[in-house]
């Protein structure tokens, strides 16, 4: 697909699932956290990455969200290798090529990151994220901060 159907198909898959668009990034509040996504074109290449992250704290009446560097989690969603190989084989890469990609080929992958990943903290809160801490999720710089952040 092309750079304008990869971010209709992106846009597409947010919104399906509650995201809703401020200036560049979709936003969906959840218990105690804000998550953001957004697209960041490489510069490298027709590459994508899609990043999402969280931000501890009540965002509910907010329209004046936080900024991607302001975020306390970060992540990237990972989708199968298409030209790139390691050692001959595909693996799971955070650069999305979406122009070796179709919509069929991308949604699998953004179902499963949308379902074990970037959802289950909106549903369950900061807990989750906590007791997934160095499998699923990494801190930002401010490492004691969020601590103190999730554990509150």
């Amino acid at each position: 697909m092309d750079k304008k159907q990869f971010k209709e198909f992106c846009k597409n898959e947010f919104i399906a699932r509650g995201f809703k668009k401020q200036k560049n990034v979709f936003y969906l509040s959840g218990h105690n956290l804000l998550c953001g996504i957004d697209l960041q074109k490489s510069n490298y290449g027709d590459v994508y990455y899609i990043n999402y992250y969280y931000f501890i704290g009540n965002f509910d009446n907010n329209s004046n969200y936080p900024t991607y560097y302001e975020s306390d989690i970060q992540g990237r969603i990972v989708v199968m290798s298409k030209k790139q190989t390691f050692q001959g084989k595909q693996f799971l890469t955070a650069q999305v090529e979406y122009e070796e990609y179709s919509e069929d080929e991308l949604r699998p992958f953004f179902e499963r990151e949308f379902k074990e990943k970037i959802l289950p903290p909106i549903n369950q809160g900061k807990k989750y994220i906590l007791d997934n801490l160095n499998s699923l999720y990494f801190l930002t710089l401010n490492q004691g901060e969020v601590m103190r952040k999730l554990t509150q």
